[in-house]
Order: C-alpha cells, then sequence, then structure tokens
C-alpha cells in the first residue's frame, strides 16, 4: 500500500493505494481536501473502477459538503472488483483492514455502489472497528459509547424502514419537492420518473410516494417499468418485492428495456443509477421539465450542455445527493439523541432551502442551477477546526 500526498489544488490532497496480496486486484482510499479534522464519503466495489473515477467522486463529496455548509472534506473508497463474487466479501475486508487507520483517526466511511450499511458495519468489526463512522466520536469530542447510543438511531424505524436506510433517498426526494415547488407544479399533480433500483432511488421513490407525487416509472439495469398515462405506479408493493424482476406488474403497467425510462413522460426525471447514465441522445429528446441527479457523476458534461441548450434546468447532482451528509449533521449535531423523524426533518428543511437558495439565484443570474451551485460552494467552506457536526 502506498500514499500520494498533492498540492495541486485540481488533484486530490491524498491518495492511499492498495494492492490485494491475495487476488492482486487494486483499491484505493482518495482524500479530496485536508481543510477539516475528518473527510467522509462512501466504499464501493466496482469492476473497472479506476483511482481518478474516485477522485472525481471525492471531490464531488467536497462540493457536497461544502454546499451543506459542512466541516468536512470529501473523500471516496473502493476497490476494482467484481461485486457478484463470491469473494467479495473477503475482498472488502482484507481492503477495510488495510485502510482502518484511517476509518479509526480521520475517515467517516459509508456505503457506495454495490455495499450497504449494515454489511460494510458487519465486515468492519470483524477486522476490529468497532464502527465504520467512529471516526466522527473523536472529531465531535465523544467518548465512543456515548457515539455508539447516538450512531444507533441509524437503526430505528422510520415509517417501515431503517433511518439509515431511507436518509439518503429522503434527501434525493426533498431535492424533488423544492424543485417541483419552484416551477409552480402541484405535487399531487406531477409524474416522477426514477432511474434506478437500489437503495438510494427505493428510498426517493417511497418519499415521494409518501408526499403524494405519482412516480410514473422506475427502472433498475434490466428492466422499466411504466405506469399507464397520467398514473403512478404502486411504489409499496414494488419495494415489498425487493426488485422488478420479483414484481410481476399490475395491468395495465408496462414492461420494457430499461434505457426506454429516459423517455417515459415526467415532469422530474430522477437519475439516481450510476455514473454516466442519461446519454446524449436521450438529453436530446427527454420530455422531462427538470432533472434532478442523485448519483454520482449522472450526467455528463456532453448531456448536461444540451439539457441547458434546451432549457431544462439540472441539479449538480453533488446538491440532490447531499442527504446523506445532511442527514449526518441532523443525526450528531443536536445536542440531545434525536429521533429519526427529527433527523428526516432536518433533511427535508435543509435540503428544500439549499435547492431553493440555488434555483433562485440561477434564475437571478441567467445562469445553470450548476453555475449557481459551483459559485455558492466557493464561498461556503465552514471554519476549519471546530466539530464537524452542529445545529445550533
Amino acid at each position: 500500500m502506498k500514499s500520494i500526498t498533492s498540492t495541486n489544488s485540481k488533484s486530490p490532497a491524498l491518495v492511499i493505494e492498495y494492492t490485494d496480496p491475495v487476488e492482486g486486484f487494486k483499491g484505493w482510499l482518495v482524500r479530496d481536501r485536508t481543510d477539516h479534522r475528518i473527510c467522509a464519503g462512501g466504499l464501493r466495489v466496482q469492476e473497472g473502477l479506476t483511482c481518478w473515477k474516485l477522485a472525481a467522486m471525492a471531490h464531488n463529496m467536497t462540493c457536497k459538503m461544502r454546499i451543506a455548509g459542512l466541516r468536512v472534506d470529501g473523500a471516496k473508497s473502493g476497490i476494482a472488483y467484481d461485486p457478484r463474487s463470491p469473494g467479495k466479501r473477503a475482498a472488502v475486508s482484507r481492503f477495510l483492514q488495510a485502510i482502518r487507520p484511517y476509518v479509526e483517526s480521520a475517515y467517516s466511511l459509508g456505503p457506495d455502489l454495490n455495499m450497504e450499511m449494515e454489511e460494510l458495519e458487519e465486515i468492519g468489526r470483524q477486522t476490529g472497528i468497532p464502527s465504520i463512522k467512529m471516526a466522527v466520536a473523536r472529531a465531535q469530542g465523544w467518548e465512543l459509547d456515548y457515539f455508539q447510543e447516538r450512531y444507533a438511531v441509524l437503526q430505528q424505524d422510520a415509517g417501515g424502514w431503517p433511518l439509515g436506510r431511507l436518509r439518503a433517498g429522503h434527501g434525493l426526494a426533498a431535492a424533488v419537492l423544492a424543485v417541483l415547488d419552484f416551477l409552480a407544479i402541484n405535487r399531487n399533480e406531477a409524474l416522477v420518473a426514477v432511474q434506478g433500483f437500489g437503495t438510494l432511488a427505493k428510498g426517493a421513490a417511497l418519499s415521494l410516494h409518501r408526499a403524494g407525487v405519482r412516480i410514473s416509472a422506475i427502472a433498475d439495469i434490466d428492466r422499466c417499468f411504466v405506469a399507464p398515462p397520467g398514473a403512478g405506479l404502486d411504489i409499496p408493493a414494488l419495494l415489498a418485492a425487493g426488485s422488478l424482476a420479483a414484481a410481476p406488474p399490475r395491468e395495465g403497467v408496462g414492461v420494457t428495456p430499461s434505457a426506454a425510462v429516459t423517455g417515459v413522460d415526467c415532469d422530474v426525471f430522477v437519475a439516481a443509477a450510476v455514473e454516466n447514465s442519461i446519454p446524449a441522445a436521450a438529453a436530446a429528446s427527454m420530455a422531462a421539465r427538470a432533472v434532478v441527479p442523485g448519483a454520482n457523476l449522472a450526467v455528463s458534461d456532453e448531456s448536461l450542455a444540451i439539457f441547458q441548450e434546451r432549457g431544462i434546468p439540472v441539479l449538480p447532482d453533488y446538491l440532490a445527493g447531499c442527504g446523506g451528509s445532511l442527514s449526518m449533521e441532523g443525526l450528531f449535531g443536536p445536542l440531545h439523541h434525536p429521533t429519526p423523524q427529527e433527523v428526516l426533518d432536518h433533511v427535508q428543511e435543509k435540503m428544500a432551502a439549499i435547492v431553493t437558495r440555488v434555483l433562485q439565484k440561477s434564475r437571478r443570474n441567467g445562469v445553470s442551477p450548476t453555475a449557481a451551485a459551483a459559485e455558492l460552494c466557493r464561498g461556503s467552506m465552514a471554519a476549519p477546526g471546530n466539530r464537524p457536526y452542529t445545529t445550533s
């Protein structure tokens, strides 16, 4: 394992490169900046993963923290590994053991592509890490026992889902609701298409459904379910099935190839799958009035330029995808242990305020939401040296 430091403002501040002694695959921990006590970001398992893809995502994480006003730097980690391999768990365990000193001291780790929070926590405990978020305890000045009591709130019920599984998707849904409100589209009349069926997409679909929004289509990697014109899908039934393959469509629901989701009529298109998931051809013909990407790097520069030319607002992915970071503030910031609903309310209120501010600035200055958000990020770095999370 080797580390590479950089002072180039366009390069990550720190890269830890790992070579697996058993199977030879590569892994990396990338910290974008070193302005604050801790950094935060998820761990992914992905074939073909590269250091510089992680670096781009780590920078995105920094942007999430900046626009949310958090005293945290962005980071990402992962291994270039087939997530379907039976050796995945052991591979992640060896990688975690290698980066353990950083997880214990400065890296607040979370789940990302092909990893779940519960799975990551269990692997961490087996490698001797009490919690994959334990760096937060040190940065907040808490004893580990007190921190673990607070952290356990993520396991509590939030309307049928553990808070830890719902929080990021709830934030993405809050961004969609703020866009609908800004565009003066009645929530109960709105149609939203969701690309993706992982934890983020499921959580967003559930929170939107609970808010009265109709989901006109939802797609996983293989197929897309499309509701009849003007109608919405039965989201609770689809979520209960666990996968679209296990959920026989109801009468009137169409089943099409996954890519067809970009052609479904909707008011807002939610990109919550993987990076570069909206091809330029789809961007040129999509009927949505706005695009809200929750997945990292979901909209390519080429597609973004097409949307801008067509006058379709696109939120930056680091904004719509910062619900997980906002939930950490809602969880760790209060002086008391919050309830799951208090955490979700914090995410909802702060996300709505940030999205509205970005869209107002975009409209007022005649620039894209991406440009407006970038300007806000440049002027919003929280003071270094303080506790990462406060809500007072």
